[in-house]
Parts: C-alpha cells; sequence; structure tokens
C-alpha cells in the first residue's frame, strides 16, 4: 500500500470517528433536550392545570348558573305566559260563557221579543184595524143629516140676512149660531163625525170646541165645561164631548144653553138646515 493511500484510509477512519462521536454527543444532547422539554411542559401543564381546571370549573359554574338562570327565566317567562295564557284562555272562556248565555237569552229575548213583537203587531193591527174601522169618514156634504147635540127649544136662532135681539145685551145684531136651551151640565153630543180643531175660551161663548167635519165644513160648540176630548181627537156622532156650563155675561139673561154654530170654508151656514 501506499502512503497516500494510508492517509486517506487513515483521514476515512479519523472522520468516522469523529462523525461517531459527534452523533453520540448529538444524540446524547437531543435526549435531554428532549427530557427537559418533556419534562418542563409537564411540569407547566401540572402548574397550569389547577387554573384552567379552575376556569373550567367556574366556566362550567357560571354556564350552569347562566342555564339556570336561563331556565329560571325561561321557566318564569313560561310560567307567566302561561298565567297569562291561563287568565286570556279563562278570559276567552269567561267570554265564550257570557256570549253563550248571552246568546242563550238573546234566543229566549229573541223568541220572546219576536212573540212579544209579533202580539204587538198583531195588537197593533187590530189595534189600527179597529181604529181604522172605528174611525169616522169626515165626508161632510148638503145631504148629511145631523142630530142635535142637546135637546131643547131654540133660544135665538140663526139670521144672517136680519138682525136679531139679543136680550142680555139689549140689542139686535146678526146671529151667526143658535142658541139651545138647555140645563146647566146636560151632556153635549158630536152631532156629526169629527176632529177637534181647536179649543179656545171665549168672552162670549165661553169654552168653546171647533171640529173639522170634511168637505171644508166646520161645527162649533160653545158655553161648555168639562170636556172630554183634546186637540186632534176624532169621534163619531153621537159622542159626548162635554157638558152645557154656565153661561157668560153675554148669555146672562138668556140663561144656559149651548151655542151651536156651523161654517163652510170659513163662512157662517145654518145648522138648522142640516138637524132633523
Amino acid at each position: 500500500m501506499s502512503r497516500g493511500e494510508k492517509n486517506m484510509a487513515n483521514n476515512r477512519i479519523v472522520r468516522y470517528v469523529t462523525n461517531t462521536a459527534l452523533l453520540a454527543v448529538l444524540a446524547a444532547a437531543g435526549i435531554g433536550v428532549y427530557q427537559l422539554g418533556t419534562s418542563g411542559t409537564d411540569v407547566e401543564i401540572q402548574e397550569e392545570a389547577p387554573s384552567y381546571l379552575d376556569d373550567t370549573a367556574d366556566t362550567e359554574e357560571n354556564e350552569d348558573s347562566a342555564v339556570d338562570a336561563g331556565t329560571s327565566l325561561v321557566e318564569a317567562e313560561m310560567k307567566d305566559e302561561g298565567t297569562d295564557t291561563e287568565k286570556e284562555m279563562t278570559g276567552v272562556e269567561n267570554t265564550v260563557l257570557a256570549d253563550s248565555e248571552h246568546a242563550d237569552q238573546t234566543s229566549v229575548q229573541t223568541v220572546d221579543g219576536n212573540g212579544a213583537a209579533q202580539n204587538a203587531v198583531s195588537t197593533e193591527s187590530v189595534s189600527t184595524s179597529a181604529s181604522a174601522e172605528a174611525a169616522p169618514k169626515l165626508s161632510f156634504s148638503e145631504d148629511t143629516l145631523m142630530e142635535w147635540p142637546v135637546d131643547g127649544s131654540i133660544l135665538l136662532d140663526y139670521n144672517m140676512d136680519q138682525t136679531v135681539y139679543f136680550p142680555t145685551l139689549d140689542q139686535y145684531k146678526l146671529s151667526p149660531a143658535i142658541s139651545v136651551q138647555a140645563v146647566e151640565g146636560a151632556p153635549v153630543l158630536a152631532s156629526v163625525p169629527g176632529t177637534v180643531y181647536s179649543i179656545e175660551e171665549d168672552p162670549q161663548t165661553g169654552t168653546t170646541v171647533t171640529m173639522e167635519i170634511g168637505s171644508g165644513y166646520q161645527a162649533v160648540y160653545g158655553q161648555l165645561k168639562d170636556l172630554t176630548v183634546e186637540e186632534g181627537d176624532t169621534v163619531t156622532k153621537g159622542t159626548v164631548i162635554g157638558y152645557v156650563g154656565t153661561p157668560t155675561k153675554y148669555y146672562s139673561k138668556e140663561g144656559s144653553n149651548l151655542y151651536f154654530a156651523m161654517k163652510k170654508n170659513g163662512e157662517p151656514v145654518d145648522p138648522i138646515a142640516y138637524l132633523p
């Protein structure tokens, strides 16, 4: 072997040994670092574990508290909602019951009301029909025959052409009516069907009732008392409308009497022409 080859072989051995030693050192160093790193990590984990666990415990407790609180709130809300719902349901039930009772009452009242209404309608119809049948037809004409409002003799006759003597006044004047002698308190009858147009207190004729009897005709009754009719009343022939009263001062000498006049379109006409 040559010298150069020996040197190369020695160099290889030296590099091998060196590398082996280096690897051994590195291996040893690596194991120590690893152990140290592992041991430090274990220590850190052991030291930090309680804090972590405490945080976790706190977190769990907080979460449990939050959950419990949330649960309590939810339960409270559900309870409140349940209470409100129960109240609403109770209100609805009460309303439904009230409505049902009202409906029942309404039904009963409706039935009763309808019955009453029908009875009322029937009664009204009967009353209206009776009134319609009883109500006189105001169709007075020259051919209509009236009846005497009171029984008695004529004290003062109708005369619009010549004057008539009035004893109390002691004068002659036109007479637009007749005065029929009658005892005070005697009933006065409607000579013909009519509707009371007016009731007045006249100085000469006292309590005076004017009736519309149809076709523009009116019948006037004076010297009355204790009337049985009012304005607007419609009466049939022969109905008592009042009683003979005390005569006014204009008829003091003539005595108690009934003042009876008739008009056509506001003008006096002779009532004797329509009396039997």
